[in-house]
């Protein structure tokens, strides 16, 4: 990851002084990651989105807009640059948490465990297809696994709509240095609702306790 130190933007620190929305808006976790990700304040964002309109701006105009602003200072500015758009759609009350840009939802859910990559993989897939259900829709019965340098991963399809993932990389050694330690990260997406997020947070929760 790139990283830069704090500067103002150059033509947008005085614009949208007239406009209070999305300046004086609580600073989430997801705020904090792009602020140290980037070196920048968010007020500075907000000033870049408020160049295109900002609450009146649709979703694909905001990202436009701030692209260049990330651009040179993190990797793939791309996806920092949708990262950013969603939080402040949340700040502006177009989205809640867990919401995404097509208005559907998804979960997270992570833990690190000790093993290889592709033990946890394969172990992490096998327990979801033997749970059956997440959020009370069927998993798909021909998962798919593949690998990167940095990930391997488990996806399957979740109900008619819905899809389920798996995904494993390295984290670190254990203490004693003896044994490699991962991420594993379940993730549902293409969820209905809040009422079903917080169903499939369950039960992803509940399969990554059964990792051991």
């Amino acid at each position: 990851m790139c990283h830069g130190h704090r500067r103002t933007l150059k033509g947008m620190s005085g614009q949208g002084q007239g406009h209070d929305q999305g300046q004086d808006q609580t600073t989430t976790a997801g705020i904090r990651r792009i602020e140290e990700a980037s070196g920048l304040a968010w007020a500075e964002f907000v000033a870049a989105f408020q160049t295109v309109g900002g609450p009146e701006a649709g979703h694909a105009d905001l990202a436009r807009a701030i692209l260049p602003v990330l651009d040179g200072r993190v990797d793939n500015p791309g996806w920092w640059a949708q990262g950013a758009t969603v939080e402040y759609e949340k700040t502006i009350g177009r989205r809640v948490e867990g919401q995404s840009s097509a208005g559907d939802f998804q979960i997270a859910a992570s833990r690190t465990v000790a093993g290889t990559a592709a033990d946890l993989r394969d172990r992490a897939g096998a327990l979801l297809q033997a749970a059956g259900t997440v959020a009370g829709m069927a998993v798909g019965t021909q998962p798919r696994t593949s690998e990167t340098p940095k990930r391997h991963y488990w996806r399957s399809a979740l109900g008619e709509a819905a899809k389920l993932e798996a995904a494993v990389e390295a984290a670190s050694q254990s203490p004693d240095g003896a044994d490699p330690r991962v991420k594993v990260t379940l993730t549902a997406t293409g969820l209905a609702d809040q009422e079903q997020r917080d169903a499939a947070r369950a039960d992803l929760k509940a399969v990554l306790a059964d990792l051991g």
